[in-house]
């Protein structure tokens, strides 16, 4: 049989006790190590900030400042250069698809390939003098120069738009008016038909007209 084990509340007072500093003394040692972890994880944070703000004032991010502080703003000049920019490739793009379909089309192109390329790389020159038109901060938009060249590229852009236009009509042109002319004479045969067949039978009863 087992025996009855009594506990006193003297005792009973005496193991809580030892308990609760056992329990306090386990808490604070664990605050004290998360506090020296921590520590530890905030010198390692700053030395590697540290290291990166030296290497960039040692030259590595023009001189000393962040990547970010070095782009433009969006001032009037560079809104500007963007727009113009976005206009200017819009036109070549325009001017390459009108000339690919009319070649699809089986319309004569003639040099307008070509063309095409030639506006494409002096697109890419006019573009890359904007972009760093825009990056200046005077109070307008970009030079004059500049915002010609661009401009020049897109009325040739759009005189090659034209001419290819103009190419694939040529010859769609005859197609669809023959095709508009076969049908207006299927359509004056088919009623001509229809009138006829519609006299020959008559209303119901009455006799058929001699041929």
């Amino acid at each position: 049989m087992l025996s009855t084990v009594t506990i006193r509340p003297d005792e009973l007072l005496a193991i809580l006790a030892i308990a609760g500093v056992v329990l306090l003394t386990a808490a604070v040692a664990g605050v004290w190590w998360l506090k020296r972890w921590l520590r530890r994880r905030l010198r390692g944070a700053r030395r590697a900030m540290a290291g990166r703000v030296h290497q960039a004032a040692a030259g590595g991010v023009g001189s000393g400042r962040w990547w970010l502080w070095s782009r433009p703003l969006p001032n009037r000049r560079w809104i500007a250069a963007a727009r113009a920019r976005r206009t200017l490739w819009r036109a070549v793009t325009a001017a390459e698809q009108a000339v690919g379909q009319a070649r699809k089309a089986g319309a004569p192109t003639g040099q307008l390939d070509g063309l095409c390329r030639r506006l494409r790389k002096a697109a890419a020159d006019a573009d890359r003098s904007l972009a760093m038109a825009g990056r200046v901060t005077p109070l307008s938009g970009p030079p004059d120069c500049v915002s010609d060249q661009a401009a020049d590229l897109v009325v040739a852009a759009g005189l090659i738009q034209n001419v290819a236009v103009s190419s694939a009509a040529s010859v769609s042109g005859p197609v669809v008016a023959n095709l508009a002319d076969d049908v207006r004479q299927e359509v004056i045969a088919l009623s001509a038909g229809l009138a006829s067949a519609a006299r020959s039978s008559g209303p119901p009863g009455l006799p058929r007209e001699p041929a």
